[in-house]
């Protein structure tokens, strides 16, 4: 897709300029729409100072035009999360110049996108395949992380996820719920089918009722936990609205999740393994209990002799990265997750797990979810539960007091005294992100309350 140093017009593209790039609001957007629109915005955003920007769009075509027009006049692209006033201000810290589909979102200096003209002999731009990208994270911990990147390793990841589905070249569209801030729907939603030909959808849907309505035959739905975890009442879905591949990333997905999807959608869920800082890594379908991971495959693990593993890939930045998860290699091949290298702790002297513990909670009948923090010095476990509807009928009738007893007792069976929680707190839900994450330091507030 690229000669030399410069991101080339996508070979996909140079047969039929009056394709369908986009679809807004039932609008096809075509090919030469798109470089028309850009070169427009590149001449806008030329004259304005200042070698970085940040991007904020609630559309995603506009988004596209925003990133790759930025790219071309060589500022350093920095991706808002979200529009919300003290994020966008602090971002301030690092660029004086937001663009964006939107007016009055910034104290700085502000250009709106901005349709162009439908001219046949526009050329495509030249982009910089070393062009500067940064995302900021706060992941489940702590204050905003940035992570750079360039458009290089965009591109190259989504090499990556063409080898994954080089059989199945029958995708029509791209649709789906993940904000394409967050760097797994910019790959996913933007970034790998613009470069390979399929028409994405702009709208990002707030409730899934609207994203299924958008779904056709042969679409790719891109979507997480935090909606898969929420099909109670839906019916299956008939053929033509079917899609042909439902992947999911972001969080965990359980087993009767995966099965209800599956039911709905006609096609098991593809989850997808990776993060901000390493993009796609490895995907499995989970069409059952046990199924193994596999690397994408331009992605390859190396397990050291302590256990710690690491991934090697030309989209990752450096060439290579360690995994923030433990992993066990299996003989036939792929591999299992065993839970993140920092949910392990020593307490009392012991090595505990809290992972395991959560996953003793979930197997409790008065457990409908649970997360597992450390707090204070010395570190001791606290437990954030949403009670089933057994246990919540028990803790409304008996208390918090009994009702923490009583699943301590029932751990107990099976963990050793270092592994009970001695901190609990008892809610109706647990406090997740966009894509489904449990927000670690919102459960930490929770104690202090």
């Amino acid at each position: 897709m690229s000669a030399g140093s410069l991101l080339s017009i996508p070979a996909s593209w140079r047969d039929d300029m009056g394709r369908p790039v986009a679809l807004r609001a039932g609008e096809l957007l075509t090919r030469r729409q798109f470089i028309g629109d850009l070169d427009h915005n590149i001449g806008l955003l030329r004259q304005l100072p200042g070698e970085a920007a940040i991007l904020y769009t609630t559309s995603l075509y506009w988004f596209a035009i925003g990133l790759f027009a930025l790219i071309a006049c060589r500022k350093r692209v920095i991706i808002a999360a979200n529009d919300r006033p003290a994020g966008l201000a602090r971002l301030g810290d690092h660029a004086g110049l937001i663009v964006s589909d939107r007016d009055r979102l910034f104290a700085g200096l502000q250009q709106l996108i901005v349709p162009g003209r439908d001219v046949p002999d526009v050329a495509w731009p030249e982009m910089d395949m070393a062009s500067p990208l940064s995302f900021f994270t706060s992941g489940s911990t702590g204050a905003p992380k940035r992570i750079d990147k360039q458009l290089r390793h965009l591109v190259a990841e989504a090499d990556a996820i063409s080898e994954l589905f080089c059989t199945q070249q029958h995708f029509r569209s791209v649709c789906g719920t993940v904000p394409h801030h967050h760097a797994y729907g910019l790959a996913f939603r933007l970034i790998w089918p613009l470069l390979t030909g399929i028409p994405f959808s702009d709208e990002t849907p707030d409730f899934l009722e609207n994203a299924l309505a958008e779904l056709e035959e042969g679409a790719v739905f891109v979507t997480s936990p935090a909606h898969l975890h929420r099909l109670d009442g839906f019916a299956p879905l008939p053929p033509t609205k079917r899609p042909a591949c439902v992947l999911s990333a972001g969080a965990p997905l359980d087993d009767g999740a995966a099965k209800q999807a599956q039911d709905l959608f006609g096609c098991p869920v593809t989850e997808i393994y990776g993060s901000t800082e390493t993009g796609a890594l490895a995907c499995r379908r989970h069409d059952r209990s046990g199924q193994p991971w596999l690397t994408l495959p331009s992605v390859q693990f190396v397990q050291g002799s302590s256990g710690q593993a690491t991934a090697k890939a030309p989209h990752l930045p450096g060439g290579a990265a360690e995994l923030a998860d433990e992993i066990r290699m299996r003989e036939g091949g792929g591999f299992d997750l065993l839970g993140r290298r920092d949910r392990i702790a020593k307490i009392e002297g012991a090595r505990v797990s809290l992972d395991e513990v959560e996953a003793q909670l979930h197997a409790l009948d008065d457990v409908e979810e649970a997360f597992v923090i450390l707090r204070g010095r010395p570190a001791r476990l606290a437990a954030c539960v949403v009670p089933s509807a057994v246990g919540a009928e028990f803790l409304a009738n008996h208390g918090a007091f009994r009702f923490n007893r009583r699943i301590r007792a029932a751990l107990a069976i099976h963990l050793e005294a270092a592994s009970l929680p001695r901190h609990w707190c008892f809610v109706e839900q647990l406090p997740r992100g966009a894509l489904g994450k449990i927000s670690q330091r919102d459960v930490e507030t929770l104690f202090d309350d």
